[in-house]
């Protein structure tokens, strides 16, 4: 008995193979090729959106440069709409707001920075938001609220810890609660804050008791 099988018994069972796999492998090979091309069509794609993100956010600070807010307002919509997960977006709404507080449309800030707040991914950028915010809230005169907003950040604001002390401050002096108010601005002494302004504030609150 021969061990090795013959050119021709070799030839047949080849020919057996591809007649029971060739569909199998036919779908094989195209979905491979499927997926090579819509990996290659994805990665494309999502260079674009960064060039396209990185030239709109590019193009709004030109506007703001230029004193052309509606232009600027026009850009950072285009980003918060067009790439709402890249971090463009989120500058894009800090800029927002800082456009809106500059024409006096306090409400038109709030809302953006209450949409970064909400939805932002970067910890640093939503902490800043939330500092702006409050700082809003005082302006309108929503001191309840802007405390509501701070509560709970005495530990997670990290770098801007000296500054959330100085806004809580303003809140509970507004809300008439000295006191608080006076150990929040020691607060922020202690933690860095060297601002004469906030030395001022400290001075003109009523003296204790």
């Amino acid at each position: 008995m021969e061990t090795y099988l013959t050119e021709e018994e070799r030839l047949e069972a080849l020919q057996r193979w591809w007649k029971e796999n060739k569909s199998s492998l036919f779908v094989g090979v195209v979905m491979g090729l499927l997926i090579i091309t819509g990996w290659k069509y994805w990665q494309g794609h999502q260079q674009a959106q960064r060039e396209d993100a990185s030239l709109t956010y590019h193009l709004m600070g030109r506007a703001i440069s230029a004193k052309q807010p509606e232009e600027a307002l026009k850009m950072g919509q285009h980003l918060i709409e067009g790439h709402p997960s890249t971090t463009y977006a989120e500058f894009a709404r800090l800029t927002l707001a800082k456009l809106k507080v500059e024409a006096g449309d306090l409400e038109a800030a709030k809302l953006r920075l209450e949409e970064e707040v909400k939805q932002g991914h970067d910890e640093t950028l939503k902490e800043l938001a939330r500092l702006r915010l409050a700082r809003i809230l005082l302006a309108r005169g929503e001191a309840d609220a802007g405390l509501a907003l701070l509560k709970g950040t005495e530990s997670s604001v990290g770098k801007f810890s000296a500054l959330f002390e100085e806004v809580r401050g303003d809140l509970l002096n507004a809300a008439q609660r000295t006191e608080e108010a006076r150990a929040a601005y020691q607060k922020a002494k202690e933690q860095g804050n060297r601002s004469p302004l906030l030395d001022l504030k400290l001075h003109d609150l009523p003296a204790a008791g």
